[in-house]
């Protein structure tokens, strides 16, 4: 676990991030709404979310809360599973299963402390398109979702390349599929 470290502590310091972000959106934000960082573009905005992904679910009549917390819990134990069962070399993984993690636990935070998860980071063009409000965790988990599957694209191509290598070995020396 020694040499793992290095992604327990990015886990450590994303989730701090996330929760220290979110404190100060509450509290700076959440009186102005707003605040425009690049006009035309960025800037944040402060939003809850009872719900998941783009409000998925936040309208609901039922109390959503407690099952979405239990879902991140059930996420954030696979992940930890994983993450002790990959070796150490296997960097990209590691650090894809770190900001999961990280991100997760963030989310996951929120909605037990809060019952619903602060956002406050907005992308928009001008005020003719705007992104879904998002936070650091949310950020994380798309970071390591897209590390995974970069790794997961990188194992299917290892696959098929010694896949390719054996037909070749064994078509020179005369065996056939069929012998196989």
């Amino acid at each position: 676990m020694k040499k793992k470290l290095s992604y327990v502590i990015i886990s450590i310091v994303v989730l701090a991030a996330d929760q220290l972000t979110k404190v100060w959106a509450s509290v700076s934000l959440k009186p102005v709404v707003l605040m425009e960082i690049v006009p035309g573009f960025f800037r944040f905005s402060y939003a809850t979310n009872r719900g998941v992904a783009f409000s998925l679910l936040a309208d609901s009549q039922f109390e959503v809360r407690w099952i979405l917390a239990a879902i991140s819990l059930v996420a954030a134990l696979f992940v930890i599973g994983y993450f002790r069962r990959t070796p150490p070399e296997r960097r990209r993984l590691n650090a894809s299963l770190s900001l999961l993690l990280a991100g997760i636990a963030g989310n996951m935070i929120d909605r037990v402390r809060l019952g619903e998860v602060v956002d406050f980071i907005e992308l928009h063009w001008r005020d003719v398109y705007s992104w879904p409000t998002f936070n650091l965790a949310d950020s994380a988990i798309c970071a390591g979702a897209a590390l995974l599957a970069l790794e997961m694209l990188r194992e299917e191509k290892a696959a098929k390349m010694q896949a390719s290598i054996s037909a070749s070995v064994a078509e020179e020396s005369g065996v056939t599929s069929s012998e196989n």
